[in-house]
């Protein structure tokens, strides 16, 4: 980058001159950050107190395994009916209940103050209206207990992001990609802080590969990536500003979705 004719002179520069030159190249050179890098590292490493929805599931128990790994205090919300094998021998709290009862979700986050709520919910054998009915029940007691941090696991296909999704497959994922719609218009508008994080296509981490998932904002982002690595991720944005009401698409190119 040069620098403007009027500060190559022999003459003195103006120290308010300099000032200002120095700050328009800091702003030019942050425009230029990739959005890649959004949620590289946190911010704050402060434990917080944690309540996972889907916790038992193959991404949410790999989302409590990642939480305890940095030191938060991790409670789990699951049905009776929940194998809990995954999280076996884990230091977590478990709150039984079913996310489509509004009462069993209202007494689960009443429970104790939750610092960052994650939604990580799988509709297991439930109609697509699922996604809908759960995200009403978890934002509107979230946002009367005071969670901090609302972090939801969405779908590529929703809203903007449909033009990302292969057109042969979209009709018939439609209804599931309108619930998921709905969900996401209720964690926006829920006015709790939140982080929408957004796949395409979920796989195991390859073994002996090397994790490199990022978050996109480009919603036009389609491919796959790991669970371990959508975990890791949703980890860093519990404290990390740099996610606050932002919308991600996670990806690693080095993992192959075909």
């Amino acid at each position: 980058m040069s620098i403007p004719a009027k500060f190559r002179k022999t003459s003195a520069v103006h120290p308010t001159a300099l000032r200002r030159w120095a700050a328009s190249i800091l702003i030019m050179l942050s425009a230029l950050v990739p959005a890649s890098l959004v949620a590289a590292t946190p911010s704050s490493s402060s434990p917080v107190s944690v309540l996972v929805f889907g916790g038992s599931g193959q991404l949410g128990s790999l989302v409590v395994r990642a939480a305890l790994a940095e030191g938060h205090k991790v409670s789990v919300f699951a049905r009776e009916s929940s194998n809990m094998q995954r999280l076996q021998g884990l230091p977590v709290t478990v709150i039984r209940g079913d996310v489509r009862e509004a009462t069993d979700v209202e007494r689960a986050l009443k429970s104790q103050s939750f610092d960052i709520v994650v939604d990580a919910l799988g509709r297991s054998e439930s109609g697509v209206e699922f996604y809908e009915q759960a995200a009403r029940h978890i934002t509107r007691a979230a946002a009367a207990t005071g969670v901090k941090h609302l972090i939801h696991h969405g779908s590529v296909g929703v809203a903007e992001s449909r033009a990302a999704y292969p057109p042969n497959r979209f009709p018939e994922r439609s209804p599931l990609f309108v619930s998921k719609g709905a969900a996401e218009k209720l964690v926006r508008d829920s006015g709790i802080t939140y982080t929408i994080i957004r796949n395409a296509v979920l796989r195991p981490l390859p073994a002996g590969q090397e994790d490199r998932a990022q978050l996109l904002e480009d919603p036009l982002t389609f491919g796959a990536v790991s669970r371990e690595g959508v975990a890791r991720l949703t980890v860093q944005c519990f404290r990390d500003p740099r996610c606050t009401n932002r919308t991600f698409h996670a990806i690693d190119a080095g993992i192959q979705y075909q």
